[in-house]
């Protein structure tokens, strides 16, 4: 094992699915591959195996991210426009691979995060996700400006075959000041979540999924100022095609109970139009209790993943053009639910995988009746956007 500086051989191993003594099983190889990748605690990883007296021995290479990183960071949403300020990541300074984080945002929004995390898929392991966050900004879409303070956890157990069972804990206080949005009498809304999870995930990539599934059903209940059910349906599948061509298909409806602005704040539903939900459309064109949206993205890799050196510091970079088609409803009531109210859109775009960032997705798109094209500029995978209500 080679490339390692600050983790043991033996912090690495417990994640590889090939054991020394056990037979050799070539698909092993794409699960250690995966594995290792989750850490995020490597820029590049690569395995080797090869044939040596009666057995095969295996050649892993894993080259470590700087243990502290200063970086900038950024942030960019259709609400609030750019993000950007100092930050600065920790890469296992309190060992078993945890990552703490620190940043702090200026521009169309003004905030400070914290967050420990461990992410792992790794059977018998756990998974965790702790953060807290403080956010000055102008929501657009309901039209108020908000003071958000935010304690999120989430937990999970990792089992064989990408079984992952776990439960998140949230606490959100919104200070809404005297907009009328909020469903307290101070405008000041405490709203604790607690919820429970179970996930199926057989990508061959978090960050750069080209084959596989992921799956999930969450159900969370709203308490406090709030009185709420959430329960959430996620479908998220990569086909590959070629080496240089690949398919996703990915859904997405939530449901919630409560009548709005009684046991659900206004500005807890969805809002339908623009980069992560429905492009091609003007931001919260289409708002409710309930939400489903559909998306369909051919991509062509035009420069694979590279790995590469600078000053030191081990970075790497791919492009891919993207063609995409997206399709979304959102009600209150069964007899909101029908095909006239769908709205959709589609159009081309670019994905720059870099590091720390992970994917950087740039969008032109048409939908909207009578409007053109939209450009979006956008932070992570379209997906996991639309499901963190990123707008």
């Amino acid at each position: 094992m080679t490339g390692l500086r600050k983790l043991s051989p033996d912090e690495v191993q417990r994640h590889l699915a090939t054991r020394v003594g056990e037979p050799y099983r070539r698909a092993n190889f794409a699960i250690d591959l995966r594995r290792l990748d989750e850490l995020r605690l490597f820029t590049s990883v690569s395995i080797a195996p090869e044939l040596e007296n009666d057995g095969v021995v295996l050649h892993v290479d894993a080259t470590e991210t700087l243990q502290l990183l200063p970086t900038v960071v950024f942030k960019v949403t259709d609400e609030n426009g750019v993000s950007a300020g100092p930050g600065v990541r920790g890469i296992n300074l309190l060992g078993h691979g945890s990552q703490v984080g620190i940043a702090a945002f200026f521009g169309g929004e003004t905030s400070v995060g914290v967050s420990l995390d461990r992410t792992t898929i790794t059977p018998g392991t756990w998974s965790q996700d702790l953060g807290f966050s403080y956010a000055s900004r102008r929501n657009a879409i309901y039209d108020f400006d908000e003071r958000t303070t935010s304690v999120d956890t989430r937990l999970a157990r990792n089992w064989t075959h990408g079984l992952r069972v776990g439960a998140v804990a949230n606490l959100l206080s919104i200070d809404t000041g005297s907009s009328g949005a909020a469903l307290s009498a101070d405008g000041n809304d405490f709203i604790p979540t607690l919820g429970a999870f179970v996930t199926v995930d057989t990508l061959d990539s978090s960050t750069n999924p080209r084959v596989g599934t992921w799956a999930e059903v969450e159900i969370d209940r709203l308490v406090g100022d709030a009185d709420s059910w959430s329960f959430i349906l996620d479908g998220r599948r990569h086909q590959r095609l070629s080496d240089r061509h690949g398919l996703g298909i990915f859904s997405l409806a939530t449901f919630q109970t409560g009548e709005v602005g009684v046991g659900l704040p206004d500005y807890l539903q969805f809002a339908l139009g623009g980069a992560n939900s429905v492009r091609g459309w003007g931001l919260g064109e289409r708002r409710a209790r309930n939400q489903f949206i559909g998306s369909l993205e051919y991509a062509y890799i035009a420069r694979p993943v590279t790995a590469f050196s600078v000053a030191g510091l081990n970075l790497y970079a791919g492009v891919q053009v993207v063609g995409f088609g997206d399709l979304g409803v959102v009600w209150n009531d069964h007899s909101d639910l029908n095909a006239s109210s769908a709205i959709g859109g589609y159009g081309v775009g670019l994905r720059l995988l870099v590091p720390f960032v992970d994917v950087i997705r740039l969008d032109l798109a048409w939908g909207e009746p009578g409007e053109g094209a939209s450009a979006y500029f956008a932070i992570s995978l379209k997906a996991a956007r639309q499901r963190q209500r990123v707008r």
